[in-house]
């Protein structure tokens, strides 16, 4: 337990400490789109390309993570659109977003370099898998489906807009690179590795404290059945799935145990960029995001400790 509060500790501390910036006034406005600007564009990105340059990426994208992840995940969703319709009387926007919420985790800001530090370069791969999947199946659902419910239909511009978002996300463009430079060797120039390096370094601290900087603004207000339902789904549902797939699936010990900790993130911040888009569930997910972060303090750090650390 110690071992495991060492790991998460230091994490959730820089979140709170971006959270007590923002409630003493320190952070200007537009500072934190200025740091996210830092973190998604290039800190995390070139966290990405390093911690992929040594790993089998090709391997991990066609082997048994794959459809784990996806069965896990589109179960999460039904189960969450169900509830919401039967629990909340939500229509299908409503039952969207809640899909959304829960199997959507605070990979970039939270899960990136947490997962690293816990386990290492060994979690990589799993995180490619991750990101991957949600960008290309899971956010793109939620879309079509909100697009769907407002009478619009599914559109040329929808699909062109939506795969434009993700070929250029900077996540996925460092996947790539990753993936590239890990087929060449996985070695650069020294400055480049330098370069790397120093901004990899800097990724996680600045993304951790602008996470704590925007969950400052946030309240919590809105129906608490939805807001329940939400958490509920996203912090003990969807970890359970995971670990149900993988079981099915035959998914090895150590890579089970990544992805059902990746599925224990809290719900994250760019579902409620959706949501907002669109005019739905704004303040329930404002809220459920506050919530789920600060339980997560918990459950992500109880999803370690079952997975031996």
């Amino acid at each position: 337990m110690l071992l495991t509060l060492s790991i998460t500790g230091p994490f959730f501390a820089v979140i709170a400490f971006g959270f007590f910036a923002a409630k003493r006034g320190w952070m200007p406005d537009g500072a934190v789109r200025s740091l996210n600007v830092f973190v998604f564009n290039f800190a995390m990105p070139a966290l990405v390309i390093r911690a992929l340059a040594g790993q089998d990426i090709i391997a991990a994208l066609t082997g048994p993570m794959v459809p784990v992840w996806i069965l896990a995940g589109a179960v999460t969703f039904g189960l969450a659109m169900l509830a919401m319709r039967i629990l909340c009387g939500g229509g299908l926007a409503e039952m969207a977003v809640s899909g959304q919420a829960a199997t959507i985790g605070n990979i970039g800001f939270l899960g990136l370099p947490l997962m690293l530090a816990a386990f290492g370069d060994r979690a990589a791969a799993p995180m490619a898998v991750v990101l991957v999947l949600d960008l290309t199946i899971f956010i793109p659902l939620c879309i079509g489906l909100l697009e769907w419910s407002s009478g619009k239909g599914a559109s040329w511009r929808l699909v062109v807009t939506v795969a434009k978002g993700v070929i250029f996300n900077p996540f996925v463009l460092a996947i790539v690179g990753g993936t590239l430079l890990s087929l060449a060797g996985g070695k650069l120039p020294q400055a480049g590795e330098n370069l790397l390096n120093f901004l990899g370094d800097a990724a996680g601290a600045t993304a951790l404290f602008s996470l704590g900087v925007q969950l400052a603004a946030r309240r919590v207000e809105g129906e608490a059945r939805a807001i329940s339902l939400m958490i509920v789904m996203k912090l003990f549902v969807h970890p359970l799935a995971v670990l149900t797939a993988a079981t099915l699936f035959g998914l090895d010990a150590a890579r089970t145990a990544v992805l059902v900790v990746v599925a224990s993130l809290p719900i994250a911040g760019n579902v409620f960029v959706v949501a907002e888009r669109y005019g739905i569930f704004i303040q329930q997910l404002s809220a459920a995001i506050l919530l789920s972060t600060t339980a997560g303090v918990v459950t992500v750090s109880l999803a370690l400790m079952w997975a031996g650390l």
